[in-house]
């Protein structure tokens, strides 16, 4: 397995040397849908199509329900999900309230297990592709 990189051009206006500079960005690829893992996942069990939706659904409503209280969640060898937030500073105590917070959102912290084997990955040139320019 391997990722595949082009070499790109890009317009860099920041930091001590700006201008024209080429750099490395991975290839976009296919998304891989939940239905083609659902296939995959079947095929390499004893459990079918319908038993994947079905449990990976349940699972989301859990998981959505824990984070919606505030809680992390650990995901298995995945990692762990967790809700954060944007706050405005105040000067006093008094003045935090709800009104200061924006930006709820969510953060997932990879396991060591998957950081370790992405760590791992091969990268390497896609000379299948012709980019010019700035991309």
């Amino acid at each position: 397995m391997s990722i595949k990189y082009v070499a790109v051009e890009r317009m860099i206006s920041v930091g001590l040397n700006p201008g024209i500079k080429f750099l490395a960005r991975p290839v976009k690829k296919e998304t891989i849908s939940f239905d083609q893992i659902a296939d995959r996942v079947q095929s390499h069990s004893s459990l079918t199509k319908a038993d994947v939706y079905a449990s990976f659904m349940q699972s989301l409503e859990e998981v959505t329900e824990e984070l919606m209280e505030g809680n992390p969640v650990e995901l298995g060898d995945y990692g762990i999900i967790y809700p954060v937030f944007s706050a405005k500073a105040m000067d006093t105590l008094e003045e935090v309230d709800a009104s200061t917070i924006s930006s709820p959102t969510l953060r997932f912290l990879f396991s060591n297990m998957l950081r370790k084997k992405m760590k791992t990955v091969d990268v390497v040139l896609d000379k299948s592709k012709d980019i010019k320019g700035i991309q």
